[in-house]
């Protein structure tokens, strides 16, 4: 879950704006809005974001088609855990802070094209690791500003099993909205153990506000200014904390995904009614460009 004629560059913008939820776009964050207007986008009409393998309804916790969001990526830490990642450009992961804490680019490596992790695909790619970026702000304690990027050695080649998904853009928080949770979610055994499962699934799940999230968390304190959260009030949450790392991901009305959150490592999946606690990527979208200006997006427009 990444043109030199600016003339170009704003016609693909404004059309990406078209696909913005009208009743919660804030316009407040000029600045922002400029950083993605004058960035570096692919001209490669190949090269767009957010475009799944497929078209699909989403159902309560379905397995994926193979390779439908191409995007996911796992960054194996010295080949034994393994943590969610999504690909947002042709160079740079995105990923929870709290996941990288520790650890160095020698440590890790991202596979890219990997669906079915019981039985590998020899066409998928393991990229080594240049650069693990923490946000520089984030607190081990509450866990605000839970984020990360992982700098791949060499730029991703695109392909229908590996591509990017779009960012989300400033002053979107999505309220209301129906998001997807994904990843490689841990399923239960006979004897109440778990175990991560071969293939991802998905979810959705509708995004809450600030003040449900406050209320109906599985623990309030971590609930700092940049998060959101996701869930059925007063039921139990299917997302865990091994989960965390994963994206949030939201369906344009155009198809197009984009990248709106990063599941946390505070949220629980036991009895408990409580909902999923997610870091939002559109209050950090100046931390993003500006630590990837090295890096080429592709363009957000319709199938």
């Amino acid at each position: 879950m990444f043109f030199r004629s600016s003339c170009v560059r704003l016609i693909f913008l404004v059309a990406s704006v078209a696909c913005w939820p009208e009743d919660d776009y804030s316009g407040d964050d000029n600045k922002g809005f400029l950083d993605f207007l004058f960035s570096d986008y692919s001209t490669d009409w190949n090269c767009r974001c957010g475009l799944p393998n497929r078209e699909a309804r989403l159902l309560g916790g379905e397995y994926l088609k193979t390779h439908e969001f191409p995007w996911l990526a796992i960054i194996q830490v010295r080949g034994e855990t393994a943590i969610p990642g999504t690909l947002i450009n042709d160079r740079y992961i995105l990923t929870s802070g709290s996941q990288m804490i520790g650890l160095t680019p020698y440590d890790v490596k991202v596979t890219l094209g990997q669906f079915d992790r019981c039985f590998p695909d020899v066409t998928s790619q393991n990229v080594s690791v240049s650069a693990i970026l923490l946000h520089p702000d984030f607190s081990p304690g509450n866990r605000a500003y839970d984020i990360a990027l992982v700098r791949l050695n060499t730029p991703v080649q695109y392909e229908k099993r590996m591509r990017p998904i779009c960012l989300s853009f400033p002053g979107h928080k999505y309220t209301g909205q129906v998001a997807t949770v994904v990843g490689w979610t841990e399923a239960p055994l006979p004897d109440g153990e778990t175990s991560a499962t071969c293939r991802p699934r998905k979810a959705g799940l509708p995004v809450l506000s600030y003040s449900d999230c406050v209320a109906t968390a599985f623990d309030p304190a971590y609930v700092s200014a940049d998060k959101g959260c996701v869930g059925i009030i007063g039921t139990r949450s299917i997302v865990c904390n091994t989960d965390a790392g994963g994206p949030v991901m939201f369906r344009t009305r155009n198809g197009i995904y984009e990248v709106i959150g990063l599941l946390s490592d505070r949220n629980d999946c036991s009895e408990a009614p409580s909902t999923a606690l997610f870091t939002r990527i559109s209050s950090h979208l100046d931390w993003i460009k500006r630590n990837t200006r090295d890096a080429v997006y592709c363009v957000k427009s319709d199938y």
